[in-house]
């Protein structure tokens, strides 16, 4: 499951206390500052940006299409057989 993308954007136009103001794939959009991480601008005011998906969901993306940031991979562990657990020396002190 992907949290997070990294999308590039053409320019940053504003950036104000609360949100930024960028132009992506020829259309302006607003991103708050707070869902937004690594915020790169290069020297023609264009980068790179990370948000999260629903918000790249809204602006056009695909996700799956996208580079991922943050991948969440659902993991259920082995279970461990007790009889074999070998105790280290140091703990009995």
């Amino acid at each position: 499951m992907i949290k997070s993308v990294n999308i590039k954007f053409d320019k940053l136009y504003h950036d104000t206390g609360k949100a930024i103001l960028v132009r992506i794939n020829g259309a302006e959009h607003w991103i708050p500052n707070k869902l937004c991480r690594k915020l790169i601008v290069n020297n023609k005011l264009g980068g790179n940006v990370c948000i999260p998906t629903f918000i790249a969901e809204r602006i056009g993306f695909d996700v799956d299409d996208c580079n991922p940031d943050v991948e969440v991979i659902h993991h259920i562990p082995e279970a461990q057989n007790k009889s074999n657990i070998k105790h280290d020396a140091d703990l009995f002190r």
